[in-house]
């Protein structure tokens, strides 16, 4: 670009922000102060909802956790309590 044409770039960049009244800048800057009141308070409340989510979850669990019965082994169940799938006994016993 030639130093004419930057010129001429410049100088019409500048006659449009001049006709710019002040209160739309500050109008602009309004919304976007509003705009990110907004955008915190949605992510704030996405993250209520997670950290409520996975606390009920994990609460569930450790409820049923608690509940359940130490001779009996859904994951290794083959009929007999306290065996694994191939009929010994499970570690830590």
């Amino acid at each position: 670009m030639s130093a004419r044409m930057e010129e001429l770039l410049r100088d019409t960049l500048e006659n449009v922000a001049s006709a710019v009244p002040d209160e739309s800048r500050q109008s602009y800057r309004k919304e976007q102060a509003r705009w990110r009141r907004r955008e915190y308070r949605r992510r704030c409340v996405v993250a209520l909802l997670v950290f409520l989510i996975v606390g009920a979850v994990c609460t569930i669990g450790l409820l049923e956790l608690s509940g359940a019965s130490p001779d009996n082994h859904v994951i290794f169940y083959n009929g007999a309590p306290g065996t694994t799938g191939d009929g010994s006994r499970p570690l830590g016993r």
